[in-house]
């Protein structure tokens, strides 16, 4: 599709049968997944679109894809839509909103995965930190300053985000965590964390 020329008959043969699969409940999610994926690569403008009215069904898992559609086209016009998805009712949902906010990058949605990081129940804390640390710049130094904050719950969370930056300064704060912090639930985390690292 990516290569196909825009005017090419079969191809909007090709994006109905997509759509479908994606939209038919029973498929495979994997296979659902698919569809999504060949949308993205595509790099459709229409398929922007599309995603954003998936977002609006009632099937969670069609809005996961949606949303992680929209997030993997950078889709800066979705993000309005996906600040509403970290809300919704499905924690998948509410995790692939986190990712495709950080993949878009605009300040607006950085910005909405740090309230939802700062403000957010303990399962979505944790969601938001691991989707930052998808961010070299801004992701990583917001989990950088998360660990010296006074909250027990935001230190928590930023411990698992920190959990998958590989780099040695990640792994370094995650052993001074784990010694040095006041709150035993944080440095428990930090263990979990670094042993699953050395396994």
């Amino acid at each position: 599709l990516r290569d196909a020329p825009r005017n090419a008959q079969w191809r909007g043969k090709l994006y109905a049968m997509l759509a479908t699969i994606l939209q038919t409940d029973g498929i495979p999610l994997a296979m659902r997944g698919q569809a999504m994926a060949a949308f993205v690569v595509s790099n459709d403008p229409s398929a922007q679109t599309l995603f954003r009215q998936l977002t609006t069904t009632p099937s969670f898992d069609l809005v996961q894809l949606a949303v992680l559609g929209s997030g993997a086209m950078r889709d800066a016009k979705a993000v309005q839509i996906l600040e509403q998805a970290i809300h919704a009712p499905s924690l998948s949902v509410r995790r692939a909103a986190c990712m495709a906010l950080v993949s878009i990058g605009t300040n607006d949605a950085l910005e909405a995965v740090a309230h939802t990081l700062l403000n957010g129940d303990e399962d979505i804390r944790r969601a938001a930190a691991e989707a930052l640390a998808n961010d070299p710049k801004e992701g990583f130094e917001m989990l950088r300053e998360g660990t010296t904050l006074n909250d027990i719950l935001l230190r928590r969370a930023v411990v698992y985000g920190l959990g998958r930056v590989h780099q040695a300064w990640a792994t370094e704060i995650l052993q001074r965590v784990q010694i040095d912090d006041d709150q035993w639930v944080v440095r428990n985390a930090a263990t979990e964390v670094l042993e699953a690292r050395a396994h």
